[in-house]
């Protein structure tokens, strides 16, 4: 006759209330394997409930005997191996990351299935790590890897519950009972990116640097038509371990610069890469999350290891995902990230360098010099064709006028304007034929009460170019006071209309 999970649960409180106190994590173990089966999802989920309800009234570090800690081991493999997201989420996830409305779907009966198991999972290894803390545990590597797999919210299978134990059981490791950060784990991480990330990225190929995440001065030519980018297999981490870039991420949020470094730049590089536009995205957070303890640490790696110029070739071509190509959503996301991650690896690399480093360079090639010269060639060469692009102009009565079919990435790129001109500075002057026309074409724009972010970012940059480049601003100000009086003019005929509408009964 088939034992119910009421019948197993009941076995086993007979057992611990004749052996002692506290139930036995070996019977509890001895109980699951004997009834484990992998792919009978009830299965699973029923030795799930069964271990849930054995270990919730645990109290802290009860494991003592041998044979209870062998157990606890098996259960964290267990655990572990079945609390791992699989492929069957990797249509669903480029989804859950994407902008774009019209990609999102619910997710299937199966799927939800799967959600379940993997919540109760994880539920599961937050009150074993009470009873046996993780670690202690042999297994360390595998449990952190399907813990960090659930530390993003947006991932199809994680719930914010699920999240929220995944995180208080990796801080509770990664802290020791004093509060000071636990050293314990930190090879442990180092064992997850090496064992665990970097196999799965490790067959996406990126000729433009060398296994030791340094620049390759020497790479091998591209084909024209590399057929092996479109590969499933050389993209396991896209569509077969879809946890990869989960993990990834939080790692990143604690790594060590200069231990971890050469592990992380392939698997960011592969992202950016990628030809979907949600992982891009995700490609191009992962570099800026990435830069931010270089920066705080003042650190020159990017100059020794020549990778600032691998970084902006890989981040130059996300400035192509614009309408109409690419619905305005995704450009949006994909724009959002790129700008901020090509701007901080150019302050990284040109604004860190030592004073030492500075006095080795000629006089005309500063790093200060470089830098603007880098920040001025995003502005001209991306920032200004991108408006442009985006913009149609139309002939009405012998006039131009412009429209704005996308005003909210043209209220982008102008604020992408006004966060570039303060690092030109008095540069700006040299600029202000290509600045100032934009400018003014959203300043004058007879539509332009209906989209008032764009007014306020054309207001905004307006402002900036006047404080930047005030010596020669004066050759500009007829352009200027037009663009400006005609916005004014507008804002106050759409406050008269709204006025008359208000009266009429």
């Amino acid at each position: 006759m088939k034992r119910t999970p009421r019948d197993r649960l009941k076995d086993l409180t007979d057992f611990t209330s004749s052996a002692g106190f506290t139930p036995s994590l070996d019977q509890l173990w001895r109980d699951i394997s004997s009834n484990d089966d992998s792919i009978d999802h009830s299965k699973t989920l029923e030795n799930l409930l069964v271990a849930q309800n054995v270990l919730r009234p645990l109290k802290s570090n009860v494991v003592s005997s041998e044979e209870d800690v062998e157990a606890a081991n098996a259960l964290y493999a267990w655990l572990a191996r079945i609390s791992l997201p699989a492929a069957e989420f990797a249509d669903s996830l480029e989804a859950a990351y994407s902008d774009n409305k019209e990609k999102s779907r619910p997710l299937t009966e199966t799927l939800r299935n799967s959600q379940v198991r993997l919540s109760l999972g994880v539920a599961v290894l937050g009150y074993l790590n009470n009873a046996f803390p993780l670690d202690g545990a042999d297994n360390a590597v595998d449990v952190v890897t399907s813990l960090a797999s659930f530390t993003s919210e947006r991932d199809p299978w994680t719930t914010a519950e699920t999240r929220q134990i995944a995180l208080s059981v990796l801080e509770s490791c990664l802290c020791s009972r004093d509060g000071a950060l636990g050293r314990s784990l930190w090879p442990v991480l180092e064992d997850v990116l090496k064992s665990r990330i970097k196999p799965l990225f490790a067959k996406t190929k990126n000729p433009a640097i060398t296994a030791a995440g340094r620049k390759n001065f020497h790479p091998p030519p591209r084909p024209r038509f590399d057929m092996a980018a479109m590969d499933p297999e050389t993209k396991p981490w896209k569509f077969g371990d879809v946890y990869a870039t989960t993990v990834l991420e939080w790692i990143l949020s604690r790594y060590l610069v200069e231990a971890h470094f050469p592990l992380l730049v392939p698997a960011i590089l592969a992202l950016i890469d990628d030809e979907s536009l949600p992982f891009k995205v995700r490609g191009c957070s992962l570099l800026s999350m990435f830069l931010t303890p270089l920066k705080e640490g003042h650190s020159d790696i990017l100059q020794r290891t020549n990778l600032s110029s691998v970084f902006e070739d890989a981040l130059v071509p996300c400035f192509l995902s614009i309408p109409t190509i690419t619905p305005e959503d995704e450009s949006l996301q994909l724009l959002g990230a790129a700008y901020p991650a090509l701007l901080s690896v150019l302050r990284i690399r040109y604004q860190n360098a030592s004073s030492e480093q500075v006095k080795e360079q000629k006089t005309a090639k500063t790093n200060r010099d470089i830098y603007i010269r880098h920040v001025a060639n995003i502005l001209r060469t991306n920032v200004i064709p991108s408006f442009h692009h985006i913009s149609s102009t139309t002939v009405a009565e012998d006039s131009l006028i412009a429209s704005f079919p996308f005003p909210r990435l043209s209220t982008f790129l102008l604020e992408q304007i006004n966060t570039l001109l303060p690092e030109l500075g008095i540069h700006t002057t040299k600029y202000l034929q290509e600045i100032i026309p934009p400018v003014c074409t959203a300043l004058a724009n007879p539509f332009g009460p209906a989209h008032p972010p764009l007014l306020l970012a054309a207001v905004a940059t307006a402002r900036c170019v006047i404080l930047n480049a005030h010596p020669r601003i004066w050759r500009w100000r007829g352009e200027l006071l037009g663009a400006l009086c005609d916005c004014w003019s507008h804002v106050i005929d759409e406050e008269d209309q709204f006025v008359e509408q208000a009266k009429k009964p």
